[in-house]
């Protein structure tokens, strides 16, 4: 399956490997494997060494801090990254441990085999780097949001920036598991689905909730999805103009 990509002339998705100069993304190729992954898998487990790294194509995963029965979402991964940030950062260990919420895909390194490549091509490594700050944007935002925010505006905020990495209409994610994400009970989530419902801005269906308004979702999430929405766009890993699509089809799928 490595050599699946090297021989195909399509390009990735994944904006910081689409962002590698051409001789730096040929370098890779070649280690490359493209890798499906379901809801709820593991693709990280905090306090263990990173044993390969993986480039989001398609899909959403969190990142989450606490212990595997009381855990809150830090940060969310889409196709503007990639999961194993300690490696590219000198460390061997996670601090957090980094599950699946939305089944997708992606290109999986191994850790030495990336090491490696680092060390030939710095610039590699430079690259790799620029999404850094805008996930630690990400998981200091979400603190504060947490701490502050009512969870009408993090329902939103949520929704918004899940909505921006998956690039799709169609959002996979259970009640139950975005209130563990948030750190909130399932009827807290369901209540605010609620109202976002009465207010026109999203419609419930069975097992799914349309994304009616999008401008008006926007104006009903905290200041907390611009600041981490400029950052990305400040690191040139997500496009700006993505966030200015007109609302359409919108739909997070769910419990109802």
């Amino acid at each position: 399956m490595a050599n699946d990509l090297q021989a195909s002339s399509s390009p990735v998705r994944n904006r910081v490997l689409a962002q590698l100069a051409p001789d730096d993304l040929e370098a890779l190729k070649p280690l490359l494997r493209p890798v499906e992954f379901r809801g709820r898998a593991v693709l990280q487990e905090a306090n263990r060494r990173v044993e390969c790294v993986h480039f989001i194509e398609d899909g959403l995963v969190s990142h989450l801090s606490g212990t595997r029965t009381d855990f809150v979402e830090t940060a969310m991964v889409g196709y503007f990254g990639y999961v194993g940030v300690p490696l590219v950062l000198g460390a061997e260990v996670s601090s957090q441990r980094s599950v699946v919420c939305m089944p997708g895909t992606a290109l999986r390194i191994e850790a030495d085999d990336l090491t490696r490549v680092m060390a030939d091509r710095p610039q590699i490594r430079e690259e790799m780097l620029r999404y850094v700050p805008a996930l630690i944007a990400q998981n200091t935002q979400s603190v504060l949001c947490a701490a502050k925010h009512e969870i009408n505006q993090r329902l939103a905020r949520w929704l918004l920036l899940a909505n921006d990495r998956i690039q799709s209409d169609v959002l996979y994610i259970t009640h139950e598991l975005l209130a563990a994400s948030m750190g909130v009970r399932r009827a807290s989530i369901t209540n605010a689905l609620l109202q976002l419902e009465a207010d026109g801005v999203v419609e419930k269906r069975r097992g799914a909730v349309r994304i009616v308004d999008r401008p008006a979702l926007e104006s009903r999430t905290c200041d907390c999805y611009h600041v981490v929405r400029d950052a990305y766009d400040r690191s040139c890993v997500a496009d700006s103009d993505e966030h200015r699509h007109d609302s359409g089809e919108g739909i997070v799928a769910g419990t109802a």
